[in-house]
């Protein structure tokens, strides 16, 4: 009896199991890596001027932690934000985005990940309460963002012209 209820067991569970909902992955469209990276840059430099504010009126760094540290997790994200395919004039989305992103990949990616690193150290001195450290490193954050913008998108620096 106990042998045929483990066997009829195994067998409800091997035809039940391939009924189970699954976890999908569904890939991001190039249209959606547009408006999540423009997004998530606008709302980077509302953080990052925020910060600049708290700094002037005289608030401590580590009041600033968790906008540094969400500015610091984006900054890892930033670069799979631009798949191929979505720069500027190849989708039906206005976008700056320069093809010498995808022409320069690798030069792309170390822009990125000089402003990863910009933003970590960031959050690093934030949490350190570093008034000088951190202010100064307000500056390199900033640095990291024109360089790269400078290079690889169109237009001016901050939000798109219309």
């Amino acid at each position: 009896m106990l042998r045929r209820l483990i066997v009829l067991s195994g067998v409800l569970i091997g035809v039940t199991a391939p009924g189970l909902p699954q976890e999908e992955t569904h890939g991001v469209s190039g249209l959606d890596a547009i408006a999540v990276r423009q997004a998530s840059l606008d709302m980077s430099a509302i953080t990052f001027h925020s910060m600049e504010g708290a700094m002037k009126a005289g608030q401590e760094p580590k009041s600033q932690g968790y906008p540094a540290m969400v500015l610091a997790k984006w900054a890892k994200a930033l670069p799979r934000m631009f798949p191929p395919g979505t720069g500027q004039g190849e989708t039906s989305a206005m976008s700056q985005a320069l093809p010498l992103i995808w022409r320069d990949r690798a030069n792309f990616d170390t822009a990125a990940a000089n402003y990863a690193a910009a933003t970590a150290r960031l959050a690093s001195l934030a949490a350190a309460n570093d008034r000088p450290g951190f202010t100064a490193q307000l500056e390199e954050v900033n640095r990291a963002c024109g360089l790269c913008h400078a290079r690889f998108k169109a237009g001016d620096q901050g939000p798109p012209r219309k």
